[in-house]
């Protein structure tokens, strides 16, 4: 008896030594406070969204600077920044993060390492535009009138705001809370391409869902010269669109184009599927002019050449109305030069070439006057009509075809020529490219 009440004992000091130490475990688990939430926590919802590291592109544009005797290249060298972050505490070292939308609204946002620092920014920052106080969710907040920016900062971050709903998201950035990380930002941070690039912007917006794609990804590379912008697109479903193995017909290039495109494109899945958001996309754009969009990829073979540059001038015939000596209404036909913008398109035909170009003059998309010809309301044309292309020029001289296999093109930009290309196609991926002289960039009011 007294055996079995020792052994009792002890398994009674067993179990609360135990429990005991259960206790010391939890304890600090079920009492200790809430952790905050990360800066990735705050970031709020936007069209487009993207991850920057302040020093590296500094290290990475100082060349660029130095080449083009930049006048405040000084300022934006690494070296600088660092101490100018330290100096009112910004930590620079840290990536940063920004949002935007197509209606002109951003934000940014930067850790802080020395939240007490800021406030002597901020004045130094008043010797050179006006700074307003303002109190949004019982917060003070610096408000630029003359650039509508915002910033409001914590312990933490920094965050600079341009747009109207400020209140909104700042409620956001508030009172975000540990793991309430954006379904945008999940997703965008999950993503393995460009990892480590030091820009970086990713899409997901209604827009490109519409079109089937699923996102954009996009990052950059600077040399002395030129700005290159890389891009990868997702889709949503097969592409049913490849890139032909073998150089295609297409026109010549010449000196002087402002715009150029060139496809070459395997379109023979793509043209059977006719419920893919890329095609009801196009077909709801040829709707608005009654344009024969199952005529047009039923009957083409997949290239497409468009050059355009200059100026050509044509003879025009005029009609006016006119009296005459005894007051009668007569028609006066006259013919006078007129400046065109000189282009030429090329389009690559199948044996339903026939069915497309009887099409288009039906549904009155080409008309024709005298020997010429004109598609909606472009100028009088030239026009090359064969059973494997059609070709449209506004010059007297057809333009030379050649061979080509590149999918790529030319654009000018407010006077910037951005050259693009794609470099792949693969059953869910796009991978391609941008391109344009940095010194527009560096002359930003060339470019926007």
């Amino acid at each position: 008896m007294r055996t079995e009440g020792i052994g009792n004992k002890i398994f009674l000091i067993v179990m609360l030594c135990a429990a005991l130490g259960l206790f010391l475990y939890i304890r600090p688990r079920l009492f200790s406070p809430t952790p905050p939430p990360t800066l990735l926590d705050r970031l709020p919802e936007s069209d487009i969204l993207g991850k920057f590291d302040v020093l590296d592109l500094a290290r990475e544009t100082h060349a660029m600077m130095y080449y083009h005797k930049v006048p405040f290249r000084d300022l934006v060298s690494p070296e600088f920044l660092l101490s100018q972050g330290k100096n009112y505490g910004i930590d620079l070292q840290k990536p940063g993060y920004f949002f935007a939308n197509d209606k002109g609204e951003w934000g940014a946002f930067l850790h802080v390492i020395d939240s007490s620092k800021i406030q002597s920014g901020i004045l130094r920052l008043n010797d050179f535009t006006d700074i307003r106080d303002t109190v949004i969710h019982k917060r003070r907040v610096s408000f630029l009138p003359e650039q509508n920016l915002y910033l409001y900062w914590d312990k933490t971050y920094i965050f600079v705001y341009h747009g109207t709903h400020m209140k909104r998201r700042m409620g956001r950035v508030m009172y975000a809370e540990r793991g309430e990380v954006a379904p945008s930002w999940k997703k965008f941070e999950s993503l393995k391409m460009f990892k480590g690039e030091k820009l970086v912007v990713f899409s997901s917006s209604k827009k490109l869902q519409k079109l089937g794609i699923d996102y954009g990804l996009f990052s950059h590379d600077t040399d002395s010269v030129s700005f290159k912008l890389k891009t990868y697109v997702k889709s949503l479903q097969p592409l049913l669109l490849k890139l032909k193995p073998a150089p295609s017909m297409a026109l010549e290039s010449q000196q002087g184009m402002d715009r150029s495109l060139n496809l070459h494109l395997d379109i023979t899945e793509f043209r059977k599927n006719k419920q893919h958001p890329l095609y009801k996309w196009i077909s709801e754009m040829g709707r608005k002019v009654g344009f024969p969009t199952d005529a047009f990829f039923e009957a083409w073979d997949g290239d497409l050449s468009f050059q355009q540059g200059g100026t050509q001038m044509v003879k025009e015939e005029i009609i006016e109305t006119q009296y005459d000596e005894e007051f009668n209404l007569t028609e006066v036909r006259t013919t006078k030069l007129v400046p065109v913008p000189g282009f030429s398109i090329l389009i690559s035909l199948n044996q339903n070439g026939n069915k497309l170009v009887n099409s288009l003059f039906a549904k009155g998309i080409v008309t024709r006057q005298d020997r010429k010809y004109r598609f909606l309301f472009s100028p009088p044309l030239h026009m090359t009509i064969l059973p494997d292309y059609i070709c449209a020029y506004s010059a007297d001289r057809k333009p030379v075809i050649g061979k080509d296999a590149s999918c790529s093109g030319l654009w000018h930009y407010n006077g910037t020529p951005v050259a693009f290309r794609i470099d792949s196609l693969k059953d869910r991926e796009v991978f391609g490219s941008m391109e344009f002289p940095v010194n527009r960039l560096i002359r930003k009011s060339k470019f926007f």
